[in-house]
């Protein structure tokens, strides 16, 4: 099955790599980009902690296994790629298998909490996938003043979006409990 989704994603990939790239298609991209936690927390009701954790280990997960997947992607596709398909398949496909084995962990009256906290997720998740994608469309991405924030400080906005998401799951797992003798 994982071989199977590998290959879905890489044609994909190789799909929209290979269009005639404008500046709209930039910015859709990168909104796409922006958006996948947002709409992957909201549709399945994720915690916004488990899904920015998956990104942090597909992170890690592309940093030091990206370049083996890409080669089996190439030696089962028999096409070869110029941007590093393994490293993206990586860091999506645990948010996407988080949000499948996770579905409903937030209720739907607690999911309002979740939305400032996953838009944040969302530009992590940018400044870790923009940097890989072709020379072309980091272009056309960084012609718009939000792709050019991303792609030039991706590491400030990283390491301020972690400490955020470490405040924000600190605060959050904390409604709702009661404190006290006897849960008073």
């Amino acid at each position: 099955m994982y071989a199977g989704t590998l290959f879905c994603m890489h044609k994909m990939l190789y799909y929209i790599c290979s269009v005639k790239i404008n500046t709209m298609t930039g910015q859709i991209i990168l909104f796409s980009v922006l958006a996948f936690p947002l709409l992957l927390g909201v549709i399945f009701r994720v915690n916004t902690s488990h899904l920015f954790f998956s990104l942090m280990a597909g992170e890690l997960l592309a940093r030091y296994f990206g370049h083996d997947v890409e080669k089996l992607a190439e030696q089962s596709t028999s096409q070869s790629t110029v941007f590093p398909i393994g490293e993206l398949a990586l860091i999506v496909v645990p948010m996407i298998l988080t949000a499948i084995f996770l579905r409903g962990s937030v209720s739907k009256s607690k999911l309002v909490l979740h939305i400032i906290p996953l838009a944040i997720t969302g530009i992590v998740f940018a400044a870790f996938v923009l940097p890989l994608l072709p020379a072309d469309l980091q272009a056309e991405i960084s012609t718009g003043r939000v792709g050019k924030y991303l792609l030039d400080l991706n590491r400030v906005i990283i390491g301020s979006v972690v400490a955020l998401q470490l405040i924000s799951l600190w605060l959050l797992n904390r409604i709702g409990k009661k404190h006290g003798k006897h849960g008073e």
